[in-house]
């Protein structure tokens, strides 16, 4: 797990600080040599993680179940490594993965508590959840997306099986949790879809125009792109 504020990203990059280029110095540090490291999402600049999974390969140095402290005692500490396991030699962290869960979260108030601006999205004003429910209901099942994304690479074709919104009060304000399962998801897809949904909550959109916005397969169609500090990777499904 990380806590992306202070990194580009995940993957690697020249002269800028990322949760890729930490783990692959900390795996070279212990293991005396390069190792190549594979993760299961590419998550974007200030994006966070709780569910990470990479995978690499490596000689018998250490013992499987040493890596996380191992790992932890040369990482910074907004990167820890939570478990590690021997796997197949076809696995692949990205490849293999059959889902994915994200979670974004807004706080809805006045202002946010100094302890979630790193970690929420930020809506003054109050949003209408049952509008932004019935939105969010068109977008269920395999669509093309490509209104929702940017840079596509490959198919715009994904499936989300699910958008589940909690809703937590809280002495400030209101704290919203909008959690997206799915079987993969394009660049920028789900921060697109937030700010869309946004707009819906705001009265600028109707619930409706969510159809409308998919089949034009134009991202000038959406709204605004959400902040990525309320997004983080919940999750990856290996499973069938």
């Amino acid at each position: 797990m990380y806590d992306g504020a202070g990194y580009f990203g995940f993957a690697d990059q020249r002269d800028v600080p990322t949760v890729e280029g930490c783990l692959k110095r900390s795996l070279k540090k212990l293991l005396n040599e390069d190792v190549p490291i594979i993760g299961a999402s590419r998550t974007d600049r200030g994006v966070h993680a709780l569910g990470q999974v990479i995978s690499f390969k490596a000689g018998p140095k250490i013992e499987i179940g040493d890596f996380p402290g191992a790992l932890n005692f040369l990482l910074p500490a907004d990167i820890r490594v939570l478990s590690s396991e021997e796997v197949l030699d076809d696995f692949h962290a990205r490849f293999s993965a059959r889902g994915k869960e994200y979670c974004y979260s807004v706080f809805v108030g006045r202002e946010i508590p100094f302890n979630l601006r790193n970690y929420a999205h930020h809506a003054r004003r109050e949003l209408d959840l049952p509008a932004m429910e019935k939105a969010a209901m068109h977008l269920i099942g395999e669509h093309d997306f490509s209104s929702f994304a940017q840079e596509i690479a490959g198919s715009p074709i994904r499936r989300i099986d699910a958008i589940d919104i909690i809703e937590n009060a809280h002495k400030m304000g209101k704290f919203l949790e909008f959690r997206f399962r799915g079987n993969g998801f394009l660049y920028k897809m789900i921060r697109t879809i937030m700010g869309t949904l946004i707009e819906v909550g705001l009265n600028k959109k109707s619930p409706d125009k969510i159809n409308e916005i998919l089949k034009a397969c134009d991202r000038k169609c959406a709204g605004v792109t959400a902040s990525p500090h309320g997004l983080c990777l919940i999750g990856v499904n290996y499973g069938k």
